[in-house]
């Protein structure tokens, strides 16, 4: 298991100020609010789980992906971080494991409260009102521990989570696929509302017939220029897909992404993507790239 904070460091630069106001509610975490929280769970949070509090919260929380570092709370044996996308499991670690396996499960909850707390933290977040963040918090964890005396409360159909590639099983590679996809996700949601954004531009579609052999050829056209954003390759490996989910610039001002189901690149720059630069990434993936889709 990796520190990824090498990475979320890379890709944290591209997190465009446009989205900043969006994410103000959620704020990313301290390194004495991590140990708070290691105290009361009696446990130490595994290094890609701190590097995400440290420098993603914010957009992970906002996106629906990550768990307020306030409200983790034991399910009898295991510790949920994250939401899956599109699915509602939790996703998170069992107690005395360390090795970065992932676990899925429904989380249990009858009486559908908790969900009420958690709204009462966003809004006190939102307002600033630490009263109420402590009042919220406290009855969370109130409720979640009544709910965790033994023969009441268990988490409902658990299984470990052991498909390939490794994002699909791992804590530090899916913490990365979850960074990159809420990245590329908030600039498809918001496109049309700065269309004269030339930060964040979209490729063609990849055409509808093509090969392993054709997507070889874009990976080593872009290898003099781009490389994947992590020395660890197999953190953003698609398998046996020949490109990478993420890329970084030689000169660290661009990103290049591709989605978990690739359609289309997206290059995110940290100034407004100038003629050279585009000419050049458009003969290396020998399409076009543009504002939205």
């Amino acid at each position: 298991m990796y520190a990824i904070e090498k990475e979320l460091k890379i890709l944290r630069q591209f997190i465009s100020p446009k989205h900043m106001e969006g994410l103000k509610k959620w704020k990313c975490y301290s390194e004495d609010e991590i140990l708070a929280a290691e105290k009361r769970l009696h446990v130490k949070l595994p290094l890609p789980v701190r590097d995400i509090y440290r420098h993603m919260a914010d957009l992970l929380v906002t996106s629906g992906y990550l768990r307020p570092l306030e409200l983790l709370h034991w399910e009898r044996r295991y510790l949920g971080f994250f939401l899956a996308p599109g699915e509602g499991d939790i996703i998170g670690i069992k107690k005395g494991s360390s090795s970065g396996d992932l676990y899925a499960w429904e989380e249990n909850d009858p009486k559908d409260m908790a969900w009420e707390y958690e709204d009462e933290l966003a809004d006190a977040c939102e307002e600033r009102d630490e009263d109420g963040k402590r009042k919220a918090v406290a009855a969370y964890q109130k409720y979640w521990k009544k709910r965790n005396i033994p023969l009441i409360h268990a988490p409902l159909n658990i299984h470990k989570l052991e498909h390939e590639p490794r994002f699909n099983h791992a804590l530090d590679a899916y913490g990365l696929f979850l960074v990159i996809h809420a990245i590329r996700e908030w600039e498809e949601m918001t496109w049309r509302e700065h269309a004269n954004d030339r930060t964040c531009l979209f490729s063609d579609f990849f055409p509808a017939k093509f090969s392993k052999e054709y997507f070889q050829n874009i990976a080593d056209r872009i290898r003099d220029d781009f490389k994947p954003i992590s020395d660890h390759p197999e953190l953003t490996s698609l398998g046996d897909f020949p490109l990478q989910m993420a890329y970084v610039h030689k000169n660290q001002e661009a990103l290049l992404v591709l989605g978990q189901e690739p359609v289309c690149f997206m290059v995110l720059t940290k100034t407004d993507a100038k003629g050279d630069f585009l000419e050049k990434l458009q003969e290396q993936t020998g399409l076009a790239f543009h504002v939205g889709f």
